[in-house]
């Protein structure tokens, strides 16, 4: 039989590769240095079968049972080491967390996040550092987050009324709600106002919010390019790279359109304040606060608006997507377990008995119960249950085996935060574990990572968590929840996708009946 020559053009490359993957895996087992162990691989796929799963969380967990905490697979041409274990883990995050400070480079990140100016995804360097700087002194830090708070205080009480306007309309004063559709709605515009302020009209907001899940949406489904870098035409064939661009532009555009808005808002303030800038108009923002940073201060790396775009979009991932997605799991773990709902809402409704609700954020000390709420269904629902991938910068040694340079190295926190070796009854939704528990947000336990751990840990933890609580709050205050139908909480659909986040498969829905507390829709 005769192969054609447009056959060949392919075969060849494939078979090449094979041969070379073939070798390195050879070169490999024939090294003197002590490998990490891992599960069987086969000529150029490697590993990526074990990894065909919607869980890929589970999966990776289930293969470090077999062959221990440190674990190799190599998935396509890509070298990747599996930590499922504290102390690993603590290897990487702080011992040699200067060695896994940096991320491999991902197609989405690449496209979206503007070449990987953003904080999540930049690679360690320079610019990460001054990044991180800006972030944490002038957009994200304590006291920005509590000058943001009339913000949620508004849109947290706005959500309340909608629901409570919902629930009126319905025969028998009760609503069945798609929850989870409103959170998102709720954390997106928190975002939205403490981002882009009053500079951007409500039509803009709702495209630019329409687009983000556009974006998202297309890009993290999987590239195949991201473990075959030699075949990154392929993902052209597919149009998975032209997805992901078309999406991107159509941000560009509103990211344009929105930047050109606010420095014309600027302007305006300047001209009525006769050229000099209202310092207390010009920090409303975190927009505007950037456009400063581009236009009156000298970094060590050039600021523009590429910049400011791949921050906003590290804002809008890692803030609203997060916070939207946790408060549905809350819900759906409270709603499962009814004597936990009836222990937080007793805690909640003393807490806030005759305060008035402007104070409500203020008084969020007091529900420790709550809280523990919110770290229990961390633990079991983390967002990332892999984290973000890292990329070893030299060679290490990680729990007895060699890691090498290049290689990217994943931390299963999913595995951990769910491993009897660490918990009692780990798969049980227990809040009060954590009453005397040294585990925290901040990932000084290397048992309980939600946010990660070391330099690279998420630096709008403050930000998303002050939003978290006071929605829970609220929504717990003002409200008795059930299930729709007959449904038992034993039946209610707990199924996960990971994509940007781990979310529910299906949103939440809900049946709703206001409590007897006045709801002040004037605030």
């Amino acid at each position: 039989m005769e192969i054609s020559g447009l056959a060949l053009v392919f075969l060849f490359p494939f078979s090449l590769l094979i041969i070379v993957s073939s070798y390195r895996h050879r070169s490999r087992a024939n090294s003197k240095k002590r490998w990490p162990p891992g599960p069987w691989s086969i000529p150029f796929v490697g590993s990526i079968h074990h990894m065909i799963t919607s869980q890929p969380q589970a999966a990776l967990r289930d293969l470090a049972e077999k062959h221990g905490p440190v674990m190799y697979l190599r998935l396509g041409q890509i070298d990747t080491v599996v930590v499922s274990s504290p102390a690993a883990a603590q290897e990487v995050l702080q011992t040699n967390d200067v060695a896994f400070a940096s991320r491999p480079a991902l197609i989405a990140p690449e496209i979206i996040c503007y070449g990987g100016l953003d904080l999540a995804f930049s690679p360690y360097g320079e610019y990460w550092r001054a990044l991180r700087k800006l972030c944490v002194l002038k957009l994200l830090s304590t006291s920005k987050v509590r000058q943001l708070a009339p913000i949620r205080d508004s849109e947290t009480m706005s959500l309340v009324t909608e629901i409570h306007a919902t629930a009126a309309a319905a025969a028998g004063g009760k609503a069945d709600v798609n929850i989870g559709k409103m959170l998102v709605s709720c954390t997106n515009t928190i975002t939205g106002l403490a981002t882009f302020g009053d500079v951007c009209s409500e039509e803009r907001k709702e495209q630019f919010h329409a687009a983000v899940a556009m974006v998202l949406s297309h890009s993290f489904g999987f590239c195949l390019s991201d473990v075959f870098p030699s075949l990154r035409f392929v993902d052209v064939v597919t149009g998975m790279r032209r997805r992901m661009w078309r999406a991107h532009r159509q941000l560009d555009e509103l990211f344009d359109k929105i930047i050109e808005e606010c420095e014309a808002r600027r302007k305006d303030r300047m001209v009525e304040n006769g050229g000099a800038e209202d310092e207390a108009a010009g920090e409303d923002n975190l927009l505007s606060i950037m456009l400063k940073v581009r236009d009156e201060e000298k970094l060590e790396f050039p600021f523009k608006n590429a910049n400011i775009k791949a921050i906003i979009m590290d804002l809008f991932t890692g803030g609203a997507e997060t916070s939207s997605t946790l408060a549905e799991w809350v819900m759906s773990e409270l709603m499962r377990h009814p004597r936990e709902m009836a222990k937080a809402q007793e805690e909640v409704r003393e807490a806030f008995k005759n305060i008035n609700p402007r104070h409500h954020e203020s008084h969020m000390d007091k529900l420790h119960y709550t809280r523990l709420v919110i770290k229990e269904t961390l633990r079991l629902h983390p967002i990332l249950p892999l984290l973000i991938p890292r990329l070893c910068r030299d060679n290490c040694d990680i729990g007895g085996f060699e890691v090498t340079k290049g290689s990217t190295v994943v931390i299963n926190a999913w595995a951990m935060a769910r491993s009897p070796k660490y918990w009692e009854d780990p798969e049980e939704f227990w809040p009060t574990r954590f009453e005397n528990s040294m585990a925290d947000y901040k990932g000084s336990e290397f048992y309980y990572l939600p946010f990660g751990s070391g330099r690279r840990m998420c630096p709008g933890l403050g930000f998303g968590m002050a939003a978290l609580e006071l929605i829970v709050a609220r929504l717990l205050y003002y409200f008795d929840w059930s299930l729709p139908g007959k449904m038992v909480p034993e039946e209610l659909d707990m199924e996960t996708i990971v994509g940007a986040t781990a979310k529910r498969r299906n949103q939440l829905h809900l049946v709703v009946t206001p409590y007897d507390v006045p709801i002040p829709f004037e605030i």
